[in-house]
């Protein structure tokens, strides 16, 4: 499985419940919008081809590549200096023209994390999460490539944030993946993030600080992939947990129930419930679990356990 795909060339409230999918109505506009992961796919594969076609109808000295998209949206110590800022999001939607591996590679993380992750935290909250995840990876990048003459391009540190994220809230759970697209691997994703990191920082100590360059000019760039993977991490501690910096404590979100989960009027009057504070929390908290679970695996994933709280529950947290 492949880890990085970054080239270089010489936060946010919680999601509430109601902001997921099957909280919404099975019918209307919405529900034929086009989701983020699928937008940011369109946008990015664009902006490849468009550098395609610039190196073809209009190439570089001797046949070498268009340098027009590298030196206005490529990221690198030299564009910051002379206050192209943009950079510092722009390089994330560009990738090496040299093949095809490197957006590749990057495009399908992003559909295999994105479509996991975006369902769980909204459309909103997503974009902006890939968004600074290639805020964070540009200014690592920057942080240690600022007198470089070299340039960053390609969308992962995004992806590096993502892949933090999934296994962030997949940490103990057992998760197959398609090795190489062929084999299927079963393992827990917290060893994905420990090997991801361990690869990324070993990457940045002794081959991209050491500067052992790639003959071919073509490095990758573990700074960024470093700056991703923190973004994932402070995203999940602090955004989606609600964790505080120690200041204030945030108020737990408050969980609206659909209409399908509401008491119905038979049962209204036949029965009197006296619940604590401490139990209709924990209920609260169990439910929730549960939601989550129908949206990563579908309402056939439940046990009877699950589907028996899920129906007593109805009457006790619509009161």
């Amino acid at each position: 499985m492949v880890f990085d795909f970054e080239k270089k060339y010489l936060f946010e409230q919680p999601a509430m419940i109601y902001d997921r999918p099957y909280m919404r109505g099975t019918s209307g506009p919405e529900m034929k919008q086009t989701s983020v992961v699928t937008t940011l796919l369109i946008v990015t594969i664009a902006v490849f081809v468009l550098q395609q076609v610039l190196n073809v109808m209009f190439p570089g000295y001797g046949g070498s590549e268009n340098r027009f998209m590298a030196e206005w949206f490529a990221l690198s110590g030299q564009n910051f200096k002379e206050l192209k800022v943009w950079t510092i999001l722009t390089y994330s939607f560009l990738h090496s023209t040299a093949g095809f591996f490197h957006i590749l590679g990057n495009m399908l993380m992003l559909f295999l994390f994105g479509r996991i992750i975006e369902p769980m935290i909204g459309k909103d909250r997503f974009l902006y999460f890939y968004l600074g995840a290639a805020l964070v990876g540009g200014l690592f990048y920057l942080l240690f490539n600022y007198n470089s003459i070299g340039a960053v391009v390609g969308a992962s540190g995004s992806i590096a944030g993502l892949l933090a994220l999934f296994c962030l809230l997949r940490w103990n759970q057992p998760t197959t993946f398609l090795l190489f697209l062929v084999l299927p691997v079963t393992f827990k994703p917290k060893w994905l993030f420990w090997v991801a990191t361990g690869i990324t920082v070993y990457g940045l100590l002794f081959t991209e600080l050491a500067g052992k360059f790639s003959p071919n000019g073509i490095n990758v760039a573990h700074s960024a992939h470093l700056g991703g993977l923190l973004g994932g991490v402070l995203y999940y501690r602090f955004a989606y947990k609600g964790a505080s910096f120690g200041f204030t404590k945030r108020e737990k979100p408050t969980i609206e129930m659909p209409e399908w989960f509401k008491k119905t009027n038979k049962s209204e009057g036949k029965f009197s419930y006296r619940v604590n504070r401490t139990n209709r929390e924990s209920l609260q908290n169990e439910v929730d679990r549960i939601l989550d679970k129908i949206n990563l695996s579908g309402f056939g994933s439940l046990t009877e356990d699950e589907k028996a709280t899920l129906d007593q529950a109805k009457d006790i947290l619509s009161k």
